[in-house]
């Protein structure tokens, strides 16, 4: 019984191969940002943290003379993408996302131009 178990587990993993069904699964999980964009002014400060493994938030204050255009990246990418923030100088905003796949290790990389 153990054997005919064995076989029938081989021929479904067989067959969710050849169907493709485990490249859906794969291709839905969170990967690496793909392009590497231009660093925010030093003069831009951006602050992250995640808390329970799921919430991810971002602080950014301009502290430059001139308005700065910026977005939070992460060491994972984000579907979708975090939106560009314009920031006067002075002014301070705040990004928040609750990310649907727990257990995930998201860190707050830094702030980028846009």
């Amino acid at each position: 019984m153990r054997k005919f178990a064995s076989g029938i587990a081989a021929v479904a993993l067989a067959g969710t191969a050849l169907l493709g069904v485990g490249q859906a699964h794969a291709s839905s999980a969170p990967t690496a940002p793909a392009a590497t964009a231009t660093p925010a002014p030093s003069c831009v400060k951006g602050t992250g943290a995640v808390v329970f493994f799921r919430f991810v938030t971002v602080w950014m204050t301009n502290n430059c003379a001139t308005t700065q255009r910026v977005k939070p990246t992460w060491n994972l990418e984000m579907v979708p993408a975090p939106d560009c923030y314009e920031l006067k100088p002075g002014q301070e905003a705040q990004f928040q996302r609750d990310k649907p796949i727990m257990g995930t290790n998201w860190k707050f990389q830094s702030l980028v131009s846009c």
